[in-house]
């Protein structure tokens, strides 16, 4: 990935999170990280 394709970036101070009701099941979540090409992390980063 080269710099030029980075379009945006969002810290924790840009985003806030308010609590509402969702029709998603949290078995339907997908909270993993591309961490690399070759290597997916399960765990939000």
């Amino acid at each position: 990935m080269l710099i030029e394709e980075i379009k945006e970036g969002l810290t924790f101070d840009d985003v806030l999170l308010v609590p509402a009701f969702s029709d998603i099941l949290p078995s339907e979540t997908d909270v993993s990280t591309q961490f690399s090409r070759n290597i997916r992390l399960n765990i939000p980063l």
